[in-house]
Parts: C-alpha cells; sequence; structure tokens
C-alpha cells in the first residue's frame, strides 16, 4: 500500500450559517497528482469546451489519436493511492479508447493486419467484471483447469464497477466504493434477494466468510447508528432518528433545516405542500393493491413506475419525482422510464404489496423497519471498498497467485495486486488487462467454425481466435462490436439505454460536524450535487477495523445520478453523458464541497480542515434502463433480454443487465448461465 496522502493546496472558504458558501478556491489533489508545479483543475476549460465525442470525431483514419495527459488531469482527477489509482471510474483514457470504437475508427479492419494474440482459445471472454468472474468461476469448478480461456478488459484493473478508491488519513487506511458496494450474503443454499439467487455454493466455494461483525460506535454518548451500505437508508426507508432529509435554499427559506426521521416526524419544512406531505407518508405507508397474485407481474410489467404510483394510486407525480433519483441509483434513469415491476419488486419500492399478503401489514409496519436491524436481519454487506472484496476473493481463487498471502479475508482485501500473475500461461484462463475489444465475428476455421476477436493495447492491434465467446461487456458496447450479429440480436441490443452516475467518495479527517447535528446519512432535493450521501458503519474484515468515531477518518459517499425527466430515455442518456463528460473535476468537487459547506456548516463543518481527498468516479453508461415490458413484452412475444440470452451461434451474452436490474449476485448468475452453454459447445 502507498503512504501519500492529500494535500491541501488552498483552504476551502466555509460559512457557518448553513448557506451556499463560495468553495471555488479550494482543491486537493494527490502527491502523484500534482505535476510540474501545476494543480490539477488549475482553471482550463476541459477540452476547450468541447465534449469527448465531438474531439473523437474528428479523428479518424487507424492511427490512435494520443491521450493529452493535461485534459486526461482536468476530467479525472485525483483517484486515491493503491492498486485501484489511476482507475477512478471510466477515466478519460478508457472512454476515450471506448469513443473511438463507436465512432467506427476501426471501421476498415479487413484492410489492415493483426498480430497474433492467440489461436486456441476454448472462450474469450469480453470484460473482467461479476459476469466474467462468475464464468470463470464455473469453468474452474466443472472442469478445472481443461477450459483454456482469454480475459480481455479495457480497464487497468479487474472488477468491472466493482472497485474501490484507497485513502491514507492520519495514519488510518481507509475505503470507498466506486460504484457496486452491496450483497446480501445468504446463510443458506436457496437464499433468494432481489429477484436473484444468492451465491452461497460460489462464496463457500472460494472461502469467504457469509457473516461481518459491525464496528462499534466510540467518540460519543449520542445513540447513533449508521447504514452498513449506501442503499437500504433510502430503498426501504428504514425509521431512523440517525437519518435525515434536507430542504432546497429558497427566498423564503434561506437557510432550510434537516428533518430527522421523516416517515415517522414528517415532512414540515422540507418545502413540500399539504397535500405532497400527505401522499409521501401514504406512499410509504398505506398502499395496498386489490388484485390476486395470478398475472400481477405481467400487469406492473406493461406500466411505468409513475403511472403504477400517479394513475393506479392516485398521488401527486411529486411522489414520483421523490422516487427518481432513488431508482436512478440502480436501474439508469427515473420513475417515468423505469418498469413498476421492477421498482416494486426487485428494488423493493413501495406500490405492489397486495391487500390479503400476510408479509403486507409486517412490511407497511414502522416498528418493523428500524435501519440497523433491517440490514442485520437481511444480512446485508457492503465491505470496505464495496464488491472489490468479494470480487477479489474470487480472483484469489482462479488466479491464486495474483494476491499475496493467504485466503484470509483481511489479506485478500489488503494484498497488493501481483498484475504480472494475471496473464501468464500457468493459468488456463489468462486475463489482459488494458485490452479494448473493437470487433468479434465468426470465421471459417480447419473443420469447425471459430470467432475472431479484434482488440487494441498499446496502440497495437490483435488478433485472437476462439471456439465460443463471452460477452460481459455493456450492450452499448456489443452493438458496437459484435460484425455480424443476426437481426433479432441487433434490435435486443438497440433498446438497451442507460443512465450516467457519478460515485464521489469524500475521504474526512473526521465527522464531528455530522455527530453534532445527530445525523449518519441525508437526503435531499434540489441540491448542487447529488441528492444524498452518507457514512457507513464499517465491517469488521478479518481484524481490519475502520474506524468509527466522529473524531477519526470516514469516508463519506454520494451517489448521483443525473436525470432530466423532460427527456425520453434514449435522449436523456445522451444528453446528460455530455454534461457528465465535458464537466472537469474541478467544477463537481466545487459543487460538492458547496453541498456540504450548506448542509453541515451549521455543525461546524469546516472544508480545509476536514476534508482529506475527494475522488469522482464516473460511469456514463452506470445502469441500463428496464423500460416498461423489460420482461413482458405487449406483443407477448420473447423479451429482449431473453433473446439476447440465448445468443446466437459461438457468441454468448453475459452482462447483468439481462436481469433487469444489475447487482453483483445478478452478473454472476449471467456469467455462470453464459459458461454452461459454452461447455455444451466446447
Amino acid at each position: 500500500m502507498s503512504g501519500q496522502g492529500y494535500i491541501p493546496v488552498t483552504k476551502y472558504n466555509n460559512s457557518h450559517s448553513g448557506r451556499r458558501a463560495d468553495a471555488g478556491a479550494g482543491r486537493f489533489i494527490s502527491r502523484r497528482d500534482f505535476l510540474g508545479g501545476m494543480a490539477l483543475g488549475s482553471g482550463a476549460t476541459l477540452l476547450s469546451g468541447l465534449a469527448p465525442f465531438q474531439v473523437l470525431a474528428k479523428a479518424r483514419g487507424f492511427s490512435i489519436p494520443p491521450i493529452d495527459p493535461a485534459q486526461a488531469k482536468l476530467f479525472d482527477g485525483p483517484s486515491g493511492v493503491g492498486d485501484y489509482q489511476g482507475n477512478n471510474g471510466n477515466t478519460w483514457d478508457v472512454l476515450t479508447r471506448a469513443h473511438l470504437v463507436r465512432d467506427k475508427h476501426y471501421a476498415d479492419l479487413d484492410s489492415l493486419s493483426f498480430e497474433d494474440g492467440g489461436d486456441d482459445y476454448d472462450v474469450i471472454l469480453v470484460g473482467a467484471g461479476p459476469a466474467t468472474i462468475g464464468a470463470c468461476l464455473h469453468f474452474t469448478r466443472q472442469r478445472g483447469a481443461k477450459v483454456k480461456g482469454l480475459v480481455l478488459e479495457n480497464h487497468n484493473i479487474f472488477g468491472g464497477m466493482a472497485r474501490h478508491n484507497q485513502f491514507e488519513v492520519d495514519g488510518h487506511t481507509i475505503y470507498g466504493p466506486q460504484a457496486s458496494n452491496l450483497v446480501f450474503l445468504p446463510r443458506k443454499a436457496g437464499d433468494q434477494m432481489l429477484g436473484e439467487d444468492l451465491l452461497f455454493d460460489e462464496f463457500t466455494e472460494v472461502g469467504m466468510p457469509l457473516h461481518y461483525d459491525p464496528v462499534e460506535l466510540t467518540g460519543t454518548d449520542k445513540a447513533l447508528e449508521a447504514d452498513v451500505s449506501n442503499y437500504i437508508f433510502m430503498w426501504p426507508s428504514p425509521v431512523s432518528d440517525s437519518i435525515a432529509m434536507f430542504g432546497p435554499v429558497t427566498r423564503e427559506n434561506p437557510e432550510p433545516g434537516f428533518v430527522t426521521n421523516p416517515w415517522v416526524n414528517g415532512f414540515e419544512g422540507l418545502g413540500y405542500g399539504e397535500q405532497v406531505q400527505q401522499d409521501l407518508k401514504r406512499w410509504m405507508w398505506d398502499l395496498r393493491l386489490d388484485r390476486p397474485a395470478e398475472g400481477l407481474d405481467r400487469w406492473l410489467d406493461n406500466m411505468s413506475y409513475e403511472e403504477l404510483l400517479v394513475d393506479v394510486h392516485g398521488l401527486s407525480p411529486e411522489v414520483a419525482r421523490f422516487s427518481d433519483p432513488i431508482l436512478a441509483t440502480a436501474v439508469g434513469l427515473g420513475a417515468g422510464t423505469c418498469s413498476a415491476y421492477v421498482a416494486a419488486t426487485h428494488m423493493v419500492m413501495p406500490g405492489a404489496m397486495r391487500n390479503g399478503d400476510p408479509n403486507t401489514d409486517i412490511l407497511l409496519n414502522p416498528g418493523n423497519r428500524n435501519l440497523k436491524a433491517g440490514w442485520q436481519a437481511a444480512n446485508a454487506a457492503c465491505f470496505p471498498g464495496g464488491n472489490s472484496f468479494p470480487f477479489r476473493y474470487f480472483a484469489k481463487y482462479i488466479w491464486p497467485d495474483c494476491l499475496q498471502g493467504v485466503r484470509t479475508p483481511r489479506e485478500v482485501m489488503e494484498s497488493d495486486i501481483r498484475f504480472d500473475r494475471l496473464d501468464t500461461e500457468q493459468h488456463p484462463i489468462r486475463m489482459r488487462l488494458g485490452a479494448t475489444v473493437v470487433d468479434v465475428r465468426h470465421v471459417p476455421g480447419s473443420g469447425q467454425q471459430r470467432v475472431r476477436v479484434i482488440y487494441e493495447k498499446d496502440e497495437r492491434l490483435f488478433a485472437a481466435h476462439a471456439k465460443s465467446v463471452i460477452l460481459s461487456s455493456a450492450n452499448c458496447v456489443n452493438r458496437h462490436i459484435l460484425g455480424d450479429a443476426p437481426g433479432d440480436i441487433g434490435k435486443a441490443m438497440e433498446v438497451f439505454d442507460y443512465g450516467p452516475v457519478i460515485v464521489a467518495n469524500v475521504a474526512l479527517t473526521n465527522w464531528r460536524f455530522m455527530e453534532k447535528l445527530g445525523i449518519t446519512s441525508v437526503l435531499y432535493r434540489d441540491g448542487e450535487f447529488g441528492f444524498m450521501c452518507n457514512i457507513r458503519n464499517p465491517l469488521d474484515i478479518g481484524g481490519y477495523r475502520a474506524p468509527f468515531d466522529p473524531d477519526k477518518p470516514i469516508v463519506l459517499s454520494f451517489y448521483a445520478p443525473l436525470l432530466n425527466r423532460d427527456l425520453p430515455a434514449r435522449e436523456q442518456g445522451v444528453a446528460l453523458r455530455w454534461e457528465m463528460l465535458s464537466t472537469p473535476y474541478r467544477e463537481i468537487e466545487q459543487k460538492i464541497i458547496r453541498q456540504m459547506v450548506a448542509m453541515f456548516g451549521r455543525g461546524g463543518f469546516e472544508p480545509g480542515r476536514d476534508i482529506a481527498g475527494i475522488t469522482l468516479n464516473r460511469w456514463g453508461h452506470a445502469f441500463s434502463v428496464p423500460y416498461p415490458g423489460f420482461y413482458h413484452p405487449a406483443d407477448g412475444g420473447p423479451s429482449n433480454a431473453s433473446v439476447l440470452a440465448e445468443g446466437y451461434d459461438r457468441v454468448f451474452f453475459a452482462n447483468a443487465e439481462l436481469g433487469g436490474m444489475q447487482s453483483f449476485a445478478g452478473g454472476h448468475a449471467r456469467g455462470r448461465e453464459a459458461a454452461e452453454k459454452v461447455l455444451n459447445i466446447i
């Protein structure tokens, strides 16, 4: 681990009044990001005002445009320390190369020659996220060393969105998730959650423990509790005095305050009209459907979640607007674009509980919705770095020497990655990082059909051949790289739309300002950045215990989806990605600081003293949108997800988005299913 921390270049301005303060003077950069005496975000405009795709559109021909390090620094910002440094979300380097594929930079491949990338693989796997790790585990468990494979990953680290940011603050190593960070751990085979079978057999096989104790709170006499995750406190909206909502700054209310435990205490002071306040309470505690269970799934799937709330239950559209960012942290965009079935069943949002169902009265009773009791009962775990931890367990099992040490929890979490042990002949399945796939198609072979995969690595083009291919990459990528996809496959890929999300991890030297306010989690609307932030209750990982004390370091995480409710899903995604990708790190950093000052200034928050670093993780295609009819098309035909799940010829799909709601367990399951199809043909 690196011991390099964060240098406060200048102090942030602060206001104790709670008003938004001018934070424009302040920023933090890591020592490794401080080059040539010029600090990151020094006032230059990213790309001279052009979005990445506009610049890349100028680049045609075979040569690969060089990456401008100055622009990359303006975009990426500090990335923490350790093995995941330089891999915070979709970095400038990664998105530049991906946009070359999208913009048909490699359209004339037939006129080119390629270097040898191997021609005797059983399977090539595109992407190194949870779906690929699920497939590789299945190959290893079923056939041992008999399946020869190659994993191609365009990032310089494995994990997909299951990665972390690492910080060294005042002698403590602390972590924040880059995105994927919630796992419901099974207690026995057959356990299910959020529409997925949990991974009991898989976790047991790789030796990962299935229970972790929370670290006890010290340093305060207040009865504070914190979510173990960044989701549970808002998804099922549990009861807790440590959860607060913060009202918008308005002319009538220039210094809004917090309302704690709003689902019990009400919403007075948050800027909602009386009718909306009543509807919000009704949304959470009183919605019941008078419908039989038979046919309910199809009925729900053929309407949007907004239609369920407004047209079926008669709630104000403001309630749907309230749910928009909550939905967008897991299913791409808001209530108007999401299937009511996915929202109300997979995400456990209100609206689909039936009269007569014995679970209805249980779940609609506030006494059964306590925060800590809820996540403990569900055996929910969010590890220090999110789902990078279980991913590393699987990686250690498949590539035993890729992490130093043995498979104890703390060593799996903390050990350095041995990158040189991923792509060697010693492993039947090799992993090649920094490799961007640009074309996949079937080609005639000697006696049997094979698949050719063209990829770019280090500005060189390679051709690899295999008996089969598994695509765990998103369909927004797949539709640009599949050179011979039949019509039904092409049509199915084309309907997937995506919403962008920024995950910001703020490394704090202390969180006493939150303790003074009596809160650990905040939801807010009409803010300058995002809509929520929280600190998590750390878990004991085999002796690694992050401090849980208001006077010691911790990570405050913001999950910030971008939304534009006035546009259809496809147009929303395009416009919002343009906004995300054309905004420099410095500008987003300032918004985060101003948002924190507005909320926490009255608790004594001082950015220059309390912030040790800020890392942004940008995900332009974070989640696909499970549109109405996702599972049950109105015409009664097969769903687009089921068409892709079948694959074609020797190409198979394994991305989590085929399940409607992307999750670590869902991606893993899709990988296992694709691996079984591959085993049937090789």
